[in-house]
């Protein structure tokens, strides 16, 4: 899955950071040699997912940084497109049918605020706080995360693309 992943991000980004804690090692093993992704290991991954973007931060000096998740393996080159077409000074959510999902894109001015502030307990909310648009895309896989044996089982019948269940 996370191969998966990697590969669409790859598809239109030049350089991936993959923030690693659990079974890191594996991961850096699996990872490490690549010069297209930078293995990042987060000490503090017990603490939730804004331990980790805020690891990705600090290893990133781009103009623009998408954030996503592992468990995200169906989004297309066209929704990273799409994004960063409409890139700006604010961070953009790619929405399908009004529901807000994953490629997020930040602009580094924004990156800097967010490692900045203080340890959010839902770094979503907080950069929703923050100036931002929504941008509807042509994709109902940036809101197909497969954190459950359902949606496990979903990604493997194929009916991503015939049915959506509710995210989270």
């Amino acid at each position: 899955m996370l191969d998966a992943s990697l590969k669409n991000a790859l598809a239109f980004c030049q350089r991936v950071i993959l923030v690693v804690g659990h079974r890191g090692e594996e991961l850096q093993a699996r990872y490490g040699s690549r010069p297209d992704i930078v293995v990042v290991h987060n000490p503090d991954y017990r603490l939730g997912l804004g331990s980790s973007i805020r690891c990705a931060l600090a290893a990133s000096d781009a103009d623009y940084l998408f954030i996503s998740h592992g468990d995200l393996p169906c989004i297309p080159r066209e929704v990273y497109q799409q994004l960063w077409q409409a890139r700006g000074c604010e961070a953009l959510f790619p929405t399908w049918q009004g529901e807000a999902g994953h490629p997020v894109l930040l602009p580094k001015s924004l990156v800097r605020e967010l490692a900045a502030a203080p340890v959010q307990s839902s770094v979503r909310r907080w950069l929703q706080g923050q100036p931002h648009r929504m941008v509807p895309v042509d994709s109902p896989a940036i809101l197909f995360d497969v954190d459950t044996p359902a949606r496990y089982q979903a990604l493997l019948g194929g009916i991503l693309e015939n049915e959506r269940e509710p995210t989270k």
